[in-house]
């Protein structure tokens, strides 16, 4: 069973992977606001670099932005819009 640190170096590995050359341009958001864990998944928040370093709207990625791994096989998934907006992951419970 993987914790939340350990899914998180996951899913940072996952974005350099899907990302390649352009990884140093997105990374995992938030100070844990945008980390949770629902049932068997571990849910994570990606954004822009120079929108985590600046907070300049024009550097907002739109779009899901949101990477799952699960918590007993490490597997990493990244999320469709509809899965987004269905689950709702780092809506308050």
């Amino acid at each position: 069973m993987y914790t939340m640190d350990q899914a998180e170096r996951l899913a940072a590995e996952a974005l350099r992977q899907k990302f390649g050359e352009w990884s140093d341009q997105v990374a995992l958001f938030g100070n844990g606001e945008f980390a949770t864990k629902i049932g068997d998944l571990f849910y994570f928040g990606f954004q822009s670099v120079k929108y985590i370093e600046t907070r300049d709207e024009k550097y907002f990625n739109y779009g899901p932005n949101c990477i799952s791994v699960h918590s007993e096989t490490g597997e990493s998934r990244f999320l469709d819009i509809h899965e987004v907006l269905a689950l709702q992951p780092f809506k308050a419970r």
